[in-house]
């Protein structure tokens, strides 16, 4: 299973992802699309016209401890954004275990996501590139056990006890 958890906002580009989707060689996989906004129209219409039906599932919002059961159930965090902040999404993925693969951005993606290592980043928006490493991941169950204990040491960087550190640095100064 793949999961996106995502404002439905025309910036997040789930579109994309769709296509994306639509395009695997896994028939079998599943997309999970957390999230709602004002493009959830428009994307129910394309999953129609590109009868995935039955594969991307739209759950609409979810809260924290709904969110988990759909976490524990997937294998690969998809992120399409054409911008992001940092986007905190990808660490409570990856504190699941779960590699990410997303786009480069501007900020935000590499400073999570390390290539090749505990997820894929994607240059220049390369849909082919994108589909590819998609691919890759959800055939390959040695690299993605890889990056997943990988996730857990990135997540540990912004665990509490790392923040209050840093904190404490900075106060002290």
């Amino acid at each position: 299973n793949i999961i996106s958890i995502s404002r439905l906002h025309e910036g997040k580009r789930i579109n994309e992802l769709i296509d994306i989707f639509s395009e695997l060689k896994d028939k079998h996989a599943k997309l999970y699309i957390v999230g709602d906004g004002e493009e959830k129209e428009n994307l129910e219409i394309q999953i129609k016209k590109l009868k995935l039906q039955n594969r991307v599932i739209m759950t609409g919002y979810l809260n924290k401890e709904e969110q988990i059961e759909y976490l524990l159930n997937s294998s690969v965090y998809a992120m399409t954004s054409v911008s992001e902040g940092l986007p905190m999404v990808l660490l409570e993925a990856m504190s699941f275990g779960i590699p990410c693969i997303a786009y480069s951005t501007e900020t935000g993606i590499t400073d999570i996501i390390e290539n090749n290592k505990n997820g894929i980043v994607i240059e220049n928006r390369n849909k082919s590139e994108y589909i590819k490493n998609l691919n890759t991941l959800l055939e390959d169950i040695k690299l993605k056990e890889n990056m997943s204990k990988e996730c857990i040491r990135t997540c540990e960087k912004y665990s509490k006890n790392e923040i209050i550190k840093i904190w404490e640095k900075v106060l002290e100064n």
